[in-house]
């Protein structure tokens, strides 16, 4: 009998698990494959929520927990917490060896695990390649994963078409579409009533929900960003969700100014630090808009048909729905769209529009990819030359 694929998975925060859950299931119920579970990042920081109990809850045992992040949120601290992440990341993976580790995204941890994995030798595949998003640096290190990839899962053809432009072999980059539509197919959402109980939040007026993270190549400032968003809410009717942001560069000024605000609001917002995937895409698909920079404005919020109002320039580039509303950095255009997005006819002219992230099933093909493409070790790859292409 043929011995199984040993796939390890890298999951760094509660959006990416919730994003790779479905792979991750069908990873573990598969007789063809061992699931190697590597948790890491804010999953293991009680400040953050330690969402690695989402995954326990799901019936999984990590192969190996990897503690990253130091409490200096600058851009040395975080430099130098990455240096310590390939190394931890390293220790690891030359003890599970697996045959192939999945990582998804742009973030520092999944650089680090692809940066280890590439000098052992293991290869890489990677969900959520070229993208672009401009307003953050995660655009370069999401480029740079994709060149330490050996496969790649895009989220849409434009993507697929990136990838290769960025030098890698066509019959390495598949457009399987992007996870979320298959994490919210999958899901029973909570109902309004269940919501309200499990996280103490109110819905029962219009309502907005609010996740900003800080981004170092944004248009502004990220606390001169956060301030403008804050006026533009604090000038609308809106109940306001907020919750916690990610371990980036920066995430401290954010938190602090969020923790005020939340204080000096007490009857009109409500803070929830980790929704966790079920209750954060619950709570989504109630609320009648979705603000922030997170890249839930721009992925979760269209395919529930949601409006959204994105702030900034962290996910310039990524295509945008109908119902995704895009202002100006001030706090006027910022309330004016706001209130725009919440009007009935907003909703109801936007919310038809086809979703660009492909159809429901990116789990099983992926995992099919995973166990019928040969993966070599080394991951040795050649340079696709566009300029050679006779298509």
């Amino acid at each position: 009998m043929a011995t199984a694929r040993r796939i390890c998975v890298l999951t760094g925060t509660r959006a990416d698990y919730g994003l790779l859950r479905g792979l991750v299931l069908a990873i573990e119920a598969s007789p063809d494959t061992k699931l190697q579970l590597l948790v890491t990042g804010t999953h293991l920081s009680g400040e953050h929520g330690l969402t690695r109990g989402e995954i326990l809850d799901d019936g999984l045992a990590p192969a190996a927990t990897v503690p990253i992040w130091s409490e200096d949120d600058s851009a040395l601290g975080a430099a130098i917490d990455t240096g310590g992440a390939i190394a931890g990341f390293a220790r690891v993976l030359a003890e599970l060896d697996p045959d192939v580790i999945v990582v998804l995204g742009d973030r520092l941890e999944a650089l680090a695990a692809a940066t280890a994995s590439t000098i052992l030798g293991i290869p890489v595949a990677h969900i959520h390649g070229g993208e672009i998003t401009e307003g953050a640096m995660d655009d370069a290190l999401r480029h740079a994963i994709t060149k330490l990839s050996y496969l790649h899962f895009t989220s849409t053809e434009d993507h697929r078409r990136r990838v290769i432009q960025l030098g890698e072999s066509p019959e390495r980059v598949f457009f399987f579409g992007a996870p979320v539509v298959d994490a919210l197919a999958g899901l029973d959402l909570l109902d309004r009533s269940a919501v309200e109980a499990r996280f103490g939040v109110r819905l029962d007026g219009p309502t907005a929900l609010m996740t900003f993270h800080p981004a170092g190549m944004d248009v502004l400032p990220a606390d001169e960003l956060f301030a403008e968003l804050l006026a533009a809410l604090e000038a609308t009717d809106l109940h306001l969700i907020f919750t916690g942001t990610n371990s980036d560069i920066g995430s401290a000024g954010i938190r602090a100014a969020m923790a005020a605000f939340v204080a000096a609001h007490p009857d009109r917002v409500d803070f929830v630090e980790s929704f966790g995937q079920l209750g954060y895409l619950s709570a989504m698909a109630l609320v009648d808009v979705v603000t922030g920079n997170s890249s839930s404005t721009v992925l979760e919020a269209p395919v529930l048909g949601i409006p959204s109002v994105l702030i900034g320039d962290r996910q310039a580039g990524r295509p945008l729905g109908a119902g995704v509303l895009h202002p100006a950095p001030d706090r006027e255009s910022i309330r004016d769209a706001l209130n725009l997005a919440v009007q009935p006819g907003f909703r109801a002219s936007s919310g038809s529009s086809p979703s660009p992230f492909g159809s429901r099933g990116f789990a099983r093909r992926a995992l099919d990819e995973l166990l019928a493409h040969p993966i070599p070790r080394p991951p040795r790859k050649t340079f696709h030359d566009l300029t050679k292409d006779t298509a």
